[in-house]
């Protein structure tokens, strides 16, 4: 998790010098690999019960991509609070976290 952590700081930075309004609320996209599609789903349910709209895709026979989304700002510390939520529930469902992209607000 420290790496998507320290991913943060780094987009955070470059959001800032793409004069992104970090704290303009926006559709924030969280994604997530499992090897069994089971898992993706019962991780999507865990985290729309934490508010986040969840969509799971089947990679080839048994495997699940999951997708979840949330309007929220990209400033560091709420990144890290949404990284810190979505990596737990997606590791206890035996998944792997991608990380997370957001458009780009102009301020």
């Amino acid at each position: 998790m420290q790496t998507h952590l320290t991913c943060n700081v780094e987009q955070y930075s470059q959001r800032i010098k793409m004069r992104d309004d970090v704290d303009a609320p926006r559709e924030v996209e969280h994604f997530a690999n499992f090897s069994a599609i089971k898992d993706a789903h019962a991780a999507g349910a865990a985290l729309e019960k934490l508010g986040y709209a969840a969509t799971v895709t089947r990679r080839m026979i048994f495997r699940g991509t999951l997708r979840v989304t949330k309007m929220a700002t990209v400033d560091v510390e709420t990144a890290d609070r949404m990284v810190e939520e979505v990596f737990g529930v997606v590791t206890a469902h035996r998944g792997d976290y991608d990380g997370w992209g957001a458009p780009v607000v102009q301020s």
